[in-house]
C-alpha cells in the first residue's frame, strides 16, 4: 500500500464525519419545517378570524380582494414548505445511504484487508432537482391561468457536471406556453436584448417542432457550461400560460436534467399538477 493512501481508520473517520454533517443537515432543514408549519397554521388561523371578524361588514367584491390576498400569501408558505420537505427527503436518503459504507468499512478493518474498488458514480439523489413555484388563478373576467416559476438544480456532489441541459415537459401539448429567459441560438447576435438577460438558450435544433409535437421545451444555459460542486444553476422567473376550457381536465408541469455524466436524465424531485373540475 502507497505511504500517501488513507488507511481504514482514516477512512472511517471521514465516513463518520460526513455522516454527521448529513444529520446536522436533515436536523436543520427539519427545524425550517417545523417553522414554515407553525407559519402556515398561524395563517390559517388569521385567515380565519378576518373572515369572521369583517364578514357583516365587507361587500362582497372585497371579501374576494381580502379572500384572494390571503390565499396567495397561503400559497407561498405551501410553495416554501414544500422545498423544505424535498430538501429534507433528499438528505435522509443520503444519510441512509452512507450507514452501510460506513459498516462495511468496519468489517474491512477488523479483518484487516483493504479492498481496491473503481470509482463510482454518484447516485441521482446526490443532484437536487426541482421546482420552485406559484399559481396566479384567473378574475372572472380572463380565460387564462397563469404559473410563475423557478427551476433549481443543486450540485451536492463533490465532481463538476459538464454541459448541463433542462428538458421541461408540458402535458397536454396543445395551447399551453412556456416563456423565460429563452432565445433561438442564430438570434444571439442579433437580439436586441441586452446580452445580461440572455441567459438561455434552445438546446434542441428543431426546437419549435418538439414544442409544438411533443410540448417539450429544450434549453441550456449560455454562459454556465459547468456546474462545480455544491453550486447551483438556475432558471429562474420563467411563465406559463394555460388557456382554460371546457375540455381541460388537467395540466402537468415536469422536468428533467442532464449533462455529460448524466445522458439518460435525472428527474425533477416535485411536479407542477393542475387538476381542473
Amino acid at each position: 500500500m502507497s505511504r500517501n493512501s488513507p488507511s481504514p481508520k482514516d477512512d472511517l473517520t471521514q465516513l463518520k464525519q460526513k455522516l454527521i454533517h448529513y444529520k446536522s443537515e436533515i436536523r436543520h432543514v427539519q427545524n425550517q419545517l417545523k417553522s414554515y408549519e407553525r407559519a402556515l397554521e398561524r395563517e390559517k388561523e388569521n385567515t380565519s378570524f378576518w373572515k369572521k371578524k369583517h364578514a357583516e361588514t365587507l361587500s362582497t367584491s372585497e371579501k374576494e380582494v381580502e379572500i384572494e390576498g390571503l390565499e396567495r400569501e397561503l400559497d407561498l408558505l405551501r410553495n416554501e414548505l414544500s422545498e423544505q420537505k424535498i430538501i429534507a427527503e433528499a438528505f435522509r436518503e443520503k444519510a441512509s445511504r452512507k450507514q452501510p459504507i460506513i459498516e462495511e468499512k468496519i468489517v474491512e478493518k477488523v479483518i484487516e484487508k483493504v479492498v481496491e474498488r473503481p470509482v463510482e458514480r454518484f447516485e441521482k439523489s446526490d443532484i437536487l432537482c426541482f421546482f420552485q413555484h406559484s399559481i396566479l388563478l384567473p378574475e372572472q373576467s380572463e380565460s387564462e391561468l397563469m404559473i410563475f416559476g423557478n427551476v433549481i438544480i443543486q450540485n451536492q456532489t463533490s465532481s463538476t457536471l459538464h454541459s448541463p441541459v433542462l428538458c421541461l415537459k408540458m402535458q397536454p401539448t396543445a395551447s399551453s406556453t412556456l416563456s423565460g429567459k429563452i432565445v433561438d441560438e442564430k438570434s444571439i447576435e442579433a437580439s436586441s436584448i441586452p446580452s445580461s438577460s440572455l441567459e438561455w438558450r434552445y438546446a434542441h435544433p428543431k426546437w419549435n417542432e418538439k414544442i409544438q409535437n411533443d410540448g417539450e421545451y429544450w434549453i441550456k444555459p449560455i454562459k454556465q457550461t459547468s456546474l462545480k460542486p455544491k453550486d447551483k444553476l438556475l432558471f429562474d422567473s420563467f411563465q406559463v400560460v394555460i388557456p382554460l376550457s371546457s375540455d381541460k381536465t388537467s395540466f402537468i408541469l415536469e422536468g428533467f436534467f442532464y449533462s455529460e455524466e448524466w445522458q439518460e436524465g435525472i428527474p425533477f424531485l416535485n411536479k407542477v399538477v393542475l387538476n381542473f373540475p
